[in-house]
């Protein structure tokens, strides 16, 4: 009887781990196939969406989008002392995108990442993670 539940349960183990590793493949070819199309994408006068990437690491794995930003130095520090209006929306996007249901569903954890234009230098990085959006 034990043996059969043990069974059982590999068998229900495996195959999750399946469904899931074919869950991250779909998630990191969709990723790759959006920024081949529509990558480099202008946002708004600032903002332009570099890329998404689709990390496989360790549960569920992590959608990151790279952006640049074309800020002039006042416009920095303006974004820089709005960076919590910022990490809000995002989290508002996560949770509210028809796009991404999928992503939640698999309780995917998101990156957003902000990089300067001129410099390349980081300035900004969020990560959510399935306790921030759910």
């Amino acid at each position: 009887m034990y043996a059969r539940k043990n069974i059982l349960l590999l068998f229900l183990t495996v195959l999750f781990m399946s469904c899931q590793e074919k869950r991250a493949d779909f998630f990191e070819r969709d990723a790759k196939e959006y920024t081949e199309k529509k990558c480099p994408q202008q946002m708004d006068a600032f903002t332009t969406l570099d890329s998404i990437v689709f990390k496989k690491d360790l549960g569920a794995g992590t959608l990151v989008q790279y952006y640049t930003l074309d800020l002039s130095p006042e416009q920095r520090e303006l974004l820089m002392n709005k960076l919590g209006d910022l990490q809000n929306e995002n989290l508002r996007v996560i949770r509210n995108s028809i796009p991404l249901h999928s992503h939640r569903e698999a309780g995917v954890d998101f990156s957003y990442i902000y990089l300067d234009r001129d410099s390349g230098e980081k300035i900004a990085e969020f990560t959510y993670t399935k306790k921030d959006y759910e």
